[in-house]
C-alpha cells in the first residue's frame, strides 16, 4: 500500500489527466478550473494508484520513490513550464474503504493540495490558489467514519425521494465528512 502510486500508475494517471485536460479544452476552449473525481479502494489495489496518480498529475505535483522499497516518499512540484498548463483545482470524493485502506494516501493527496494551494504563482496558473478562501483548503471527503457507501442505493429503494434535489442532498450529507492529514472525517458539509 506505500507504494501506491506505483511507478507505472503514474504514467497511466498523468496519461489520464492530460486526456482529460485536453478534451476539456478542445470541447470548451478553456482549461478546466475543477474537476471531481472518485477514488475507490479496489480500483486503487488493482491499478496500484493510477487514480490517485491523476489527482497528482492534474495538481501539477509528482511522486518521489524510495528507489530500494519503490514506496512513495515525499512530492515534488512539477514546475508550471514543465506543466505547460495550469493546475486544475480537484476535489476527491473516496471510498469508505479507499478511506479505510489507505489512510496514508489521503494524508498524501492532502499534502499535494496543501503544497499547491501555498505556491506564489497567478491565479490563472494555479486554480487551487484561485479558489483559496484563506481558510485551509480540504479537497478529499467521504462518508462518516465507521460508515460505507453515499447513501444513494438507500433513498432509491425506500423510493422516497422526488427529485434529483432530493438525491443531491442526501449524496452531499453522506459525502460530507473532511478527510486529509490531520482530518479523520470532521464534519464539512
Amino acid at each position: 500500500p506505500k507504494a501506491v502510486p506505483s511507478r507505472l500508475a503514474w504514467e497511466t494517471g498523468q496519461a489520464m489527466a492530460e486526456s482529460l485536460v485536453t478534451r476539456y479544452l478542445a470541447d470548451h476552449g478553456e482549461y478546466p478550473r475543477s474537476v471531481g473525481l472518485s477514488v475507490w479502494g479496489t480500483s486503487a489495489m488493482r491499478t496500484s494508484g493510477d487514480d490517485v496518480a491523476e489527482v497528482l498529475a492534474l495538481l501539477g505535483v509528482r511522486p518521489v520513490w524510495d528507489e530500494a522499497s519503490r514506496r512513495v516518499t515525499t512530492l515534488e512540484l512539477i514546475p508550471l513550464d514543465e506543466l505547460g498548463r495550469p493546475r486544475i483545482d480537484v476535489t476527491v470524493r473516496i471510498s469508505g474503504f479507499f478511506r479505510d485502506a489507505f489512510p496514508h494516501v489521503l494524508a498524501l493527496l492532502d499534502d499535494a493540495v496543501q503544497l499547491v494551494a501555498h505556491l506564489d504563482e497567478p491565479a490563472e496558473q494555479n486554480f487551487v490558489r484561485a479558489h483559496d478562501d484563506g481558510e485551509r483548503p480540504i479537497r478529499i471527503f467521504g462518508s462518516k467514519p465507521g460508515t460505507y457507501g453515499a447513501g444513494l442505493l438507500q433513498i432509491m429503494e425506500s423510493r422516497s425521494w422526488r427529485d434529483d434535489a432530493d438525491l443531491a442532498e442526501v449524496y452531499t450529507t453522506w459525502g460530507g465528512y473532511a478527510y486529509g492529514r490531520g482530518l479523520d472525517g470532521v464534519p464539512a458539509r
